[in-house]
């Protein structure tokens, strides 16, 4: 009930922190190469969790209540790169602590609803 609303949403907060990113990347003087790899890699692990939600299938209700811890993580740590000013205190806490999350996250999920189907 609540994984499709949250996955939808969470696509849409990657993808508009993914157009920021780009917007910077044509304003700025650093090579353009590296730069784009680095968007996608964030997009690909912004987006997985919504994936998985979208398209994994319904869960168990129980399962479900967790879905928006997504949205929270997710938008904490998008917060968290544009509140602050050093490039280590934005960064670090993405690396240790939201990109593992929404990894583990997505993976919970994606055998959580495999689970269910091999029972079936």
């Amino acid at each position: 009930m609540l994984a499709i609303p949250a996955g939808y949403a969470g696509a849409a907060i990657a993808a508009l922190c993914a157009a920021h990113q780009m917007g910077r990347i044509y304003s700025s003087a650093e090579p353009f190469g590296p730069e784009l790899m680095n968007v996608a890699r964030n997009l690909g692990i912004f987006i997985l969790p919504a994936l998985v939600l979208l398209l994994a299938g319904p869960f168990r209700m129980w399962f479900d209540r967790f879905a928006p811890l997504y949205l929270f993580v997710l938008g904490a740590g998008v917060l968290n790169i544009y509140v602050q000013d050093d490039a280590l205190a934005a960064g670090l806490p993405m690396i240790v602590l939201v990109y593992p999350f929404l990894v583990i996250f997505a993976l919970a999920y994606l055998l959580r609803g495999r689970m269910s189907e091999m029972r079936n």
